[in-house]
């Protein structure tokens, strides 16, 4: 049965692992970050709210969120627009693609000028925010979390990846496959990724990988990635 490593956090490692032995695949589960909520900053006014993530909107208690569940909100993604619905905000709007399909979305829908909101994670993509100034809005950004590096003993990760070579390995997050592409060159756990595709959400995850047998999912989803690596199965 081929092993594919996943390398995101919890809970949404288990839940992949689980997809994947559906799908005929053995998972091997090795979180290389974890969530950690952050108290946010008190926000000023805002004309709308923009979340990219959605453990920006897990991570945000329901004190700080209860006076913005009247603002409209802008998701990029239905992850992200499912957690904005389970914390009360009942006007959202959701781009399906990238947070460059949301900067356009919001740029269509927004007046200029517009006072955003923006709650993120203290390691996010760059150009997001710059995207909406050029635009013409004013961008505050909110951290609600941080992804945390998950320190594992070397003796932990060997018995781990002891069952056989990994032909795949899924890199979900820029930071993930950072992380991800420093495992794979410690010369203990070489052997381990010989041959190991690696499956990306994104062009920019999979550059991350350094020249890897890297592959970009069609769109930034955990269901595009599965598809990418039943497609090469």
């Amino acid at each position: 049965m081929r092993r594919v490593l996943v390398t995101r956090p919890e809970p949404g490692a288990s839940a992949t692992a689980a997809r994947l032995r559906a799908m005929g695949f053995c998972p091997v589960v090795l979180p290389l970050t974890r969530i950690v909520a952050t108290p946010p900053a008190a926000p000023g006014p805002c004309d709308a709210v923009v979340a990219t993530s959605a453990n920006a909107l897990r991570h945000a208690s329901a004190d700080f969120l209860g006076p913005l569940l009247e603002r409209r909100l802008f998701a990029v993604g239905e992850a992200t627009a499912s957690a904005a619905r389970r914390a009360g905000f009942a006007d959202i709007a959701v781009a399906a693609g990238t947070a460059v399909d949301l900067a356009a979305l919001i740029g269509r829908d927004v007046p200029r000028g517009a006072r955003l909101l923006h709650l993120a994670g203290r390691e996010r993509t760059e150009g997001f925010e710059d995207d909406l100034r050029a635009r013409g809005f004013a961008v505050e950004i909110v951290e609600t979390y941080r992804a945390e590096e998950v320190a594992c003993e070397a003796a932990f990760i060997s018995r781990l990846l002891a069952g056989g070579a990994l032909w795949g390995a899924l890199a979900f997050s820029e930071r993930g496959g950072m992380l991800l592409s420093a495992l794979a060159d410690r010369p203990q756990f070489r052997e381990a990724f010989e041959g190991t595709r690696f499956f990306c959400i994104s062009a920019k995850v999979a550059a991350t990988l350094r020249g890897r047998d890297a592959l970009a999912a069609a769109q930034p989803t955990e269901e595009a990635v599965l598809a990418l690596l039943s497609s090469q199965g």
